[in-house]
């Protein structure tokens, strides 16, 4: 039931974070359309009923991968930020890269549920595209598209908790609506996102532990 949760209440938390970057003025449709390749690859992963081992296994990958994205790039982010070049590139040869890492984020995040835009937006910055705050934007859109394809396609497929989701979903709105107004108007993101990535690795170790130890 862990995909279909997640995807939903990703749906939630990046509508309102996608409407407040746009607000502060972040959004460039230029850095996410080649990436929304993804869109049916997410719907095709969602559709995926796998062994919950396998499941397990793919779940872990992808958090340990989230988790050294944003952990190890922190500090190559600055260097960065003063090389951005998307202006000078044109939506064509930003799809050269975008689309074949869209399809492969997209399939991911269908499988397992995370939305895809914890690699986007890491790799917006390393590529020089994007500042912190224009690559969140981006992610936002990214992740809100992906997750509902994702969930679409996990409801035909598995089971749905009500039950479950109906709390949780109050508790991402509020989280939702402060930490996307603080994310986009004022706060640096360095330091959420080393918090986030140790919260991220420590998840996926309880997984290895639970299914493999």
């Amino acid at each position: 039931m862990v995909p279909s949760t997640s995807l939903l209440l990703n749906i939630v938390v990046s509508s309102i974070a996608f409407i407040s970057f746009t607000k502060a003025g972040y959004f460039d449709p230029k850095l996410v359309l080649p990436f929304l390749a993804s869109i049916p690859f997410a719907f095709f992963g969602g559709m995926l009923v796998l062994p919950i081992m396998t499941l397990a296994l793919i779940f872990a990958g992808a958090l340990f991968a989230a988790s050294i994205s944003l952990l190890s790039f922190g500090s190559k982010i600055e260097l960065h930020r003063a090389k951005i070049i998307r202006s000078n590139l044109s939506i064509k040869q930003i799809a050269v890269l975008g689309v074949p890492i869209g399809v492969s984020l997209g399939t991911l995040a269908g499988i397992v549920g995370i939305g895809g835009g914890i690699w986007l937006s890491p790799l917006l910055i390393l590529m020089g595209l994007a500042n912190s705050k224009q690559a969140g934007a981006a992610a936002s859109l990214f992740i809100l598209l992906n997750s509902t394809s994702g969930f679409i396609a996990n409801s035909i497929s598995k089971p749905i908790d009500i039950s479950l989701l109906i709390p949780l979903a109050l508790s991402v709105t509020a989280g939702g609506l402060i930490g996307s107004r603080y994310g986009a108007f004022k706060l640096n993101h360095d330091y959420i996102r080393k918090i986030i990535g140790l919260l991220v690795a420590a998840a996926a170790t309880l997984l290895i532990f639970r299914f493999f130890l």
